[in-house]
């Protein structure tokens, strides 16, 4: 195969993210706040819209806001705009008062209102839980969680949310979710998440996903986060199997090079 065909699909996948505009929603919470941030400026390939509540305003430092490639929307038609328009909707940092606003339908600031705006436009939404998550280790550790009736009574409204569509994660997971969204191997165009889904899929089918098989020994080892051909090619022995564990993205060179040579992936 030509250079150029193998190099097609991974410049079609980074033009495509040059233009992925994420919606942030932003409250006044502060559970692993630095990591969480961190994260969202090392993807400076992405652009964000930012909405914060005046909580969150005085709470969150203003050099983790300014270290992101974002926008701040401050009135009702941008926000709106940014609902219907934006890639993802994601709220990385969410309060117990945001939480319980949202699953009660309250409107009373940006944040809440674009949330339920798009909960109505039915956008794909994702949330950090760090914040009011009574089962979050800084929150136990500050003796936040000794109630567990108050947990059930927090936690009822993170449900009722998530049967509404929001999809939650803990901060640590924050990273490949984006990952996962932006950076598929297998999704080269502007296409649905339906499209994503199902390209996903077919690589796992594909290949074959056990993590019961022994360890790899010898030259192989189980490589993981960002696989690039380098990587494939620098551990591949004459059983032309590689290991990758669970969660790890291919690059589209790599993912080329796997299928042109027959070989077979392993997952831990």
């Amino acid at each position: 195969m030509d250079i150029k065909d193998l190099l097609r699909p991974m410049v079609a996948q980074i033009m495509n993210m040059l233009n992925r505009r994420i919606l942030l929603f932003i409250s006044g919470g502060a559970v692993n706040i630095k990591d969480i941030f961190e994260m969202l400026a090392s993807m400076s390939i992405l652009q964000y819209d930012i909405v914060m509540t005046e909580s969150a305003k005085r709470v969150i430092p203003q050099k983790y806001v300014d270290a992101l490639n974002g926008k701040l929307i401050e009135c009702k038609e941008e926000l709106t705009n940014a609902v219907r328009e934006d890639d993802l909707v994601l709220i990385p940092v969410m309060t117990r008062n945001t939480l319980a606003k949202c699953a009660v339908g309250i409107e009373d600031n940006l944040v809440t209102l674009g949330i339920a705006e798009a909960l109505m436009m039915d956008r794909e939404i994702i949330a950090v839980s760090d914040s009011f998550d009574p089962q979050n280790s800084k929150n136990v550790g500050l003796g936040l969680s000794r109630n567990e009736a108050y947990n059930r009574f927090i936690l009822s409204y993170r449900d009722n949310l998530s049967s509404l569509g929001v999809d939650f994660i803990e901060g640590d997971q924050l990273g490949g979710t984006l990952k996962s969204k932006f950076l598929l191997l297998n999704d080269s165009s502007a296409g649905s998440q339906e499209k994503k889904t199902a390209s996903n899929t077919e690589v796992k089918d594909k290949n074959i996903t056990d993590h019961n098989i022994p360890k790899p020994c010898g030259k192989n080892k189980i490589l993981s986060d960002v696989v690039t051909a380098k990587d494939i090619l620098a551990n591949m022995d004459n059983s032309r199997e590689i290991y990758i564990k669970q969660g790890s993205l291919i690059t589209p060179l790599a993912k080329d090079y796997v299928d042109n040579n027959n070989i077979v992936i392993k997952y831990y």
